[in-house]
């Protein structure tokens, strides 16, 4: 019975969005009129969703649920690719806290969002990605993660180009799109390797076979692996899209960037645990990458005069550290890690305009001045993140994109 209810934590805020969408296609939602009965879809889905795996998990735990199979997706010869959801302990943790932090911004955007041109189109989009988040989560193989990864990335850049009567922020949209198809190059070729390899895609299959593997083989798979994580979760050298991925809406930010999506590639790599303990090399990688990117984004964030931005740069900070940790084998703390800073860094994006307000938009505090002296440190591309040329971070003489101070 369990089976069941599983299948309907992803399927609930989907349902959500079908019904957004095809209420407003066929006229019945429109304006401020129709904005309670959007809202009302909306918080029901993935609030339906959130206490059905918050159920799930207190029925379940410690040992979490057995893979669920619901069907065969593919069967060609001795490959067979499934329908498969899993609820172990850390996927209903991760599903329960994603949960929670989706209903909290949804909660929150009904009255940020109220009376803006694109108020049902964002609900239904949002919807749409908390049901894919749920799937990324809950996916029993790498090909149904794949799928959850995918529409995840769509709603990213549909939302990074929610005002798309503004050049800059189709152009944003675009290039963050680009750049996350690198990483779905990885996910793909991981795919076709554990295919070859394996026989199978599942999560479990790949853990267990991971021993198996010549040290090249699963040095190659680990690396792949590792490549879709350190895109999506903005790692050196692709942390530049974070910034640029600030052109959309407050809420989506908050969640997207801040709480969930992020997070995804860490995730994918702690779940991956016996196959990157498998290639030692692999995980010096993500020593090395991880601690490029938390020296970056501190860096980067100093020269920050907007508040999202220097929010967002310091959860590349956090998310660097967690890329460090699960190199350096400390997978418990990553976990940890991971839970605690999506809750934080979710409401710290959310509270940003609270605080604007409060401070009566004062300036951030200057940088020390034998830092402000050395303008070389702070040689930027004012067009990139969405950064619009008003977050005057360059200080350079040099650089005549941004203004100055």
């Amino acid at each position: 019975m369990s089976a069941y209810w599983l299948a309907l934590v992803p399927l609930l805020p989907l349902l959500s969005a079908l019904a957004i969408g095809a209420l407003q296609f066929g006229g019945a939602l429109s304006g401020d009129a129709g904005e309670k009965v959007t809202a009302r879809l909306a918080l029901l889905g993935i609030g339906a969703a959130t206490l059905l795996v918050l159920a799930l998990a207190w029925n379940a735990w410690p040992a979490g649920l057995d893979a669920q199979a619901y069907g065969d997706w593919l069967r060609l010869g001795k490959i067979s690719i499934g329908l498969e959801l899993a609820g172990d302990r850390f996927r209903l943790a991760v599903a329960g806290v994603f949960g929670i932090l989706l209903w909290v911004a949804l909660r929150f955007s009904v009255n940020y969002m109220h009376r803006e041109a694109g108020f049902h189109r964002f609900f239904f989009l949002l919807s749409l990605f908390a049901a894919a988040m749920l799937l990324l989560v809950l996916a029993g193989n790498a090909l149904l993660t794949f799928v959850g990864w995918e529409l995840a990335g769509l709603c990213s850049y549909l939302l990074i180009g929610y005002a798309y009567d503004r050049p800059i922020a189709t152009a944003n949209a675009l290039r963050v799109f680009v750049t996350n198809r690198i990483g779905d190059a990885g996910f793909v070729l991981a795919i076709g390797l554990s295919l070859a390899w394996l026989e199978s895609c599942d999560w479990r299959t790949i853990n267990d076979g991971a021993a198996d593997l010549e040290k090249g083989d699963a040095l190659l798979l680990a690396t792949c692996f590792a490549l879709a994580a350190s895109v999506k979760s903005a790692q050196f050298p692709f942390t530049f899209w974070l910034g640029r991925a600030m052109e959309g809406p407050t809420p989506s930010s908050a969640i997207f960037y801040g709480g969930v999506m992020t997070h995804a590639g860490v995730f994918l790599l702690i779940q991956l645990q016996p196959l990157f303990e498998q290639a030692s090399q692999a995980m010096a990688l993500l020593i090395e990458v991880g601690a490029l990117t938390a020296l970056y984004g501190y860096w980067v964030g100093l020269s920050q005069t907007d508040i999202k931005s220097s929010q967002i740069f310091a959860a590349a900070v956090q998310l660097g550290l967690m890329f460090v940790e699960c190199g350096l084998g400390w997978w418990t703390l990553a976990s940890w890690h991971l839970l605690a800073h999506a809750v934080v860094r979710c409401y710290l994006l959310l509270s940003a305009p609270s605080i604007l307000q409060a401070t009566a938009c004062r300036p951030t505090a200057p940088v020390p001045a034998w830092l402000a002296r050395r303008r070389w440190a702070f040689w930027c591309r004012c067009s990139a993140a969405g950064w619009n040329r008003r977050w005057s971070g360059c200080s350079s003489s040099r650089c005549g994109a941004c203004p100055r101070i």
